[in-house]
């Protein structure tokens, strides 16, 4: 049996009794954080530039648009709803391979943009659906074997987790979901200068192709065929753009083996690559009980991926103008941490750029490649990070961290979830009551016994 049958055979005959209780109680946290992450990132501009491209559309009133209210046709409701939940860079991470991938925020507005398109979908289609489709999205992403750095080629696998989740919540047969994932095939792109230039698209590429994955699953649907080899034809996806890759890491243990598991958490709205060296300050912080103006000097190792991500062009990391080259920028999420004891979403605004207590801390904050965890860690997109904190006292606290909180050694829970989506909701365009965010959080949890989906979307809408 050729791959791509046997990826499209375990989509399809996917179900919540083949699947382990972990991957789908990890289903119930991606879910309930890309609800989060689009509550709290809802009054960024980002955001607001989403759901003024789905008003300029507008079309079929199908499906809502979180927060606001609006209603569109479900693939632009899911390009507004996954644009929105990336907006703050808060969405959790696959950190586990060389490029990684924010496969949830994807896959996941989507599935519930066909959820409420389709009443009858239970709560158990969801789960199911969800952890298939990032468990195939994250298998794909892993199998790259270049560096997106290296080939400015990011994570164009994304279109075939969406096209996953959105091909079996439509309940497409064999034939069919074959076309839909060769249509998709058009719709793949990925690129890193938005990266290096910190561009809105790294938000908007998250909508661009969960629309994509419901559009190409619709065209199916009606009738249009697709290439049938998309991955490994003669013009496939590997041999024309990744020649250089690894089938083990796709197809290993498939089925039974559900990866999506192990996403990483995000405790923090800003690129995971900052995780490391946020987790090791705080806890520094919290041991020695220093604050920001204690601090003599801070000094950040690293690998040289990271670094490049985090720490270059250095003109723009310990100067950011932009809330986008701010979430990407070491420096600066190290001394708000530092600083104030926490990093949040109003640290990224564009007035809290420019805050001079933490504009001191990065003027004396250093960042150089280690050549320890370069040696050791030089192939990881996420790097291991050293923190070493001088204080006016003449004191020095050093600290190396290698799993913070969010990492799959160092997991978050359903609990963990609810704090974070409360946290969001002080952060809101439209307010949510804490009730409001509390029946959001019990209703995922519960998913598994939903019938229907429908009571979920009134609970998504602000200022109610």
């Amino acid at each position: 049996m050729d791959v791509t049958t046997q990826i499209i055979r375990h989509v399809l005959s996917s179900g919540l009794e083949t699947i382990p209780e972990k991957a789908i109680e990890r289903a119930k946290l991606s879910i309930l954080d890309t609800i989060a992450c689009a509550i709290g990132g809802s009054n960024d501009p980002i955001a607001h530039s989403a759901r003024q491209l789905g008003a300029l559309y507008g079309g079929k009133p199908e499906c809502t648009v979180w927060i606001s209210g609006e209603k569109l046709p479900s693939s632009l409701a899911a390009l507004v709803n996954a644009t929105t939940a990336r907006a703050l860079d808060f969405d959790e991470t696959y950190e586990l391979c060389i490029n990684g991938c924010h496969a949830s925020a994807y896959n996941v507005p989507p599935a519930l943009a066909l959820a409420e398109r389709d009443l009858s979908i239970t709560g158990n289609e969801l789960l199911t659906a969800v952890a298939t489709a990032i468990d195939l999205h994250v298998r794909l992403a892993r199998s790259v074997t270049t560096y997106s750095s290296n080939t400015g080629r990011d994570n164009m696998v994304s279109v075939w987790g969406a096209t996953a989740v959105s091909t079996k919540l439509l309940r497409l047969d064999e034939e069919k979901t074959r076309n839909a994932f060769g249509i998709a095939y058009a719709h793949a792109a990925g690129e890193y200068q938005m990266y290096e230039e910190g561009a809105h698209t790294v938000a908007l590429q998250q909508g661009l192709r969960a629309r994509s994955g419901i559009e190409s699953a619709l065209s199916a649907m009606v009738g249009f065929n697709g290439p049938r080899e998309p991955f490994f034809g003669k013009y496939g996806f590997y041999k024309a753009f990744e020649p250089e890759f690894d089938l083990d890491m796709l197809m290993d243990e498939l089925g039974y083996d559900y990866v999506n598991a192990s996403i990483s958490f995000k405790p923090w709205p800003s690129c995971k690559c900052n995780h490391f060296g946020i987790d090791g300050l705080l806890q520094l912080r919290e041991k020695h009980n220093f604050a920001g103006e204690d601090i003599v000097s801070i000094e950040l190792g690293l690998n040289r991926r990271a670094e490049s991500l985090v720490v270059q062009p250095r003109d723009q990391k310990w100067n950011p103008k932009d809330p986008v080259v701010a979430r990407f920028s070491l420096p600066y999420a190290i001394s708000v941490a530092a600083q104030y004891g926490t990093v949040a979403i109003d640290d990224f605004s564009p007035e809290a750029l420019h805050d001079p207590a933490v504009r001191r801390i990065m003027a004396v904050t250093k960042v150089e490649v280690d050549p320890e965890i370069e040696r050791t860690h030089g192939q990881y997109g996420n790097s291991p990070t050293t923190v070493k904190v001088r204080l006016k006292s003449g004191s020095e606290h050093f600290i190396r961290m290698d799993t913070p909180f969010g990492h799959p050694e160092n997991p978050a829970s359903l609990i963990d979830g609810v704090r974070k989506l409360k946290d969001c909701g002080q952060m809101s365009m439209l307010p949510f009551s804490e009730k409001r965010l509390g029946l959001i959080g019990d209703f995922i949890g519960d998913l598994d016994k939903q019938p229907t989906l429908a009571p979920l979307f009134d609970l998504l809408v602000g200022g109610r």
